[in-house]
């Protein structure tokens, strides 16, 4: 739309001169200069019209832009959504599809297993019956021969025994003979006779069978008695015949251990009175400062270390290792 607007400036213009004047008592030339300003009114007309024109043929133009935009964009969207789904259902069908082809593959390589391994377990199961019925029938064999084999080393134990005290069996097999003559004929002064000798014969073995307990009796309360008065020479040497009161010592062992992760183990042996002070003897210890042990002390800990491990073990190549080992822990 065309409009008209009045522009108005100020102007300034500067000026400057000299006047003559005529001479006189004081006569001469006077400088002068300044500023005198004046306001200018410009009306200026501005056509529009053409510019409006354009703005309006624009105006449709981005509308119709917009609208093709709005359109295109619809479209886009519609597209992408279709799309969208379209490779959703694809990535979905493939991946259920491999999933599928993968669990019958496996299905498949597992059920030829179970085949091959039921094949095998049934080869198996014949190899095994058969070797149950070769050891059946090797342990029958065997069993048949060690008892043959048994059975005539007891038969050669017996000869041996019978060889080595023959008078005394040969004895016991007379008498046997003549015990059962005796009881079964009617030789009645013959069974006096020997009555009387048997009897004697029974009084002189029970006489040294009691002799022999005897001596057994006396032997065991000699034994007894020793041990006794050992017991009480102990007791006298280590009793305080003092009623004061005093600190009671009791053997304690305490180890610390250390594994492959720098964790250190703690353990308490000592009798069973103590057990509920373990905590307390476990702390008290590992707060110890400890002193080493004297050149006389090491020494003696060594050798009867050392007499120990030689009673301990033998003398062969196993037990020589083993000292070996044992010997170079402790000097460790």
């Amino acid at each position: 739309m065309s409009y008209t607007r009045r522009v108005s400036k100020t102007i300034s213009v500067h000026y400057s001169g000299s006047v003559s004047y005529p001479a006189s008592e004081h006569g001469g030339t006077q400088h002068y200069s300044g500023y005198t300003q004046e306001t200018v009114y410009v009306n200026v007309e501005v056509d529009t019209d053409p510019f409006d024109a354009s703005a309006k043929h624009c105006r449709n133009s981005v509308d119709a832009l917009t609208a093709s935009v709005a359109a295109t964009e619809a479209a886009q969207v519609a597209s992408i959504k279709s799309n969208s789904h379209r490779v959703g259902k694809t990535i979905i069908d493939g991946f259920f599809k491999t999933i599928r082809s993968d669990i019958s593959q496996q299905i498949d390589e597992l059920r030829n297993n179970l085949d091959a391994i039921f094949v095998k377990l049934q080869s198996d199961t014949k190899r095994c019956t058969d070797m149950r019925h070769q050891m059946e029938v090797d342990y029958n064999r065997k069993k048949d021969q060690y008892t043959r084999i048994f059975t005539e080393l007891d038969k050669e134990l017996e000869n041996r025994i019978f060889n080595l005290d023959k008078p005394t069996f040969d004895f016991s097999r007379d008498n046997d003979k003549l015990y059962g003559r005796l009881v079964s004929s009617d030789m009645v002064t013959t069974a006096a006779v020997s009555g009387a000798e048997n009897a004697l014969l029974d009084s002189k073995l029970n006489i040294s069978h009691a002799k022999e307990r005897t001596m057994k009796a006396i032997n065991s309360a000699k034994r007894f008695l020793q041990v006794q008065k050992q017991s009480e020479k102990t007791i006298q040497r280590n009793v305080v015949n003092k009623s004061h009161q005093g600190n009671v010592f009791l053997p304690v062992c305490y180890m610390e251990t250390t594994n492959a992760n720098s964790e250190i183990g703690r353990q308490v042996y000592c009798n069973k009175k103590l057990d509920s002070f373990n905590n307390r003897i476990s702390e008290e210890l590992r707060q110890k400062q400890w002193a080493g042990n004297s050149k006389e002390e090491s020494d003696s800990i060594r050798r009867y270390f050392n007499e120990e491990v030689s009673a301990s073990l033998g003398s062969d190549s196993h037990s020589d290792r083993v000292r070996e080992q044992i010997l170079r822990m402790i000097n460790i």
